[in-house]
């Protein structure tokens, strides 16, 4: 792991270093989501025992090839095993899997028992894919999971983050960042798209806004 480019931002770190163990973020688009999933499925996978397994989902198998895959393969060159773009399926130096799916594609998140998963896009994401399937497949391992999306109206997205926000369960805790959360964007940017954007895009993709 020494030889791993693992740098997080100040708002992923926060995340990253959280003891909760279902972990719900709401952030702006390119504040660095995709990159906090790639390094946590890693060092989750990592931590592992042979023969287990971690596994990303988003709402369809092409979207989770196109944010997570080459991310993945870049970040954690130096201990991947072996990986077969066929299937998704990455096998890691301690025999640990991550598995690469899309929740369009329920079949392909039965029967496997996770230590770790993170759910990206939740708000495009069927709430019964973790009601149903995923949150059974942590049961056995007691394992882990990280909600992330930019929100679209207050769907199950935006009940999972109040549970998260309220702290009633100690299992549960909830972020929220906008796209200036990210340092690597020029502000002048931000600016830019709230001046030529429409009010209502603007919060919900660059503030992250439930309204």
């Amino acid at each position: 792991m020494a030889n791993l480019n693992l740098e997080l931002l100040p708002w992923q770190q926060e995340v990253f270093k959280s003891d909760a163990r279902f972990k719900v973020v709401v952030a702006g688009r390119r504040c660095g989501k995709s990159r906090l999933s790639a390094v946590s499925l890693l060092i989750e996978g990592l931590k592992c025992p042979k023969g287990s397994a971690v596994m990303y989902i988003a709402p369809t198998q092409g979207m989770a090839r196109m944010i997570i895959w080459d991310l993945l393969m870049d970040l954690g060159r130096e201990v991947i095993q072996s990986a077969h773009i066929n299937n998704l399926d990455i096998t890691l130096c301690n025999g640990a899997k991550i598995y690469v799916r899309g929740s369009d594609r329920p079949d392909t998140l039965r029967g496997v028992s996770l230590t770790y998963a993170v759910l990206d896009e939740v708000a495009d994401i069927k709430p019964e894919t973790w009601e149903q399937v995923l949150r059974a497949a942590l049961s056995d391992k007691k394992g882990r999971a990280l909600f992330i999306s930019t929100p679209k109206g207050r769907n199950w997205l935006y009940d999972i983050y109040q549970l998260g926000l309220e702290e009633t369960d100690p299992d549960w805790k909830s972020w929220h960042f906008t796209t200036k959360d990210n340092p690597l964007i020029d502000p002048k940017e931000v600016e830019a798209a709230r001046i030529t954007l429409s009010t209502f895009a603007f919060k919900a993709e660059y503030e992250a806004s439930f309204d």
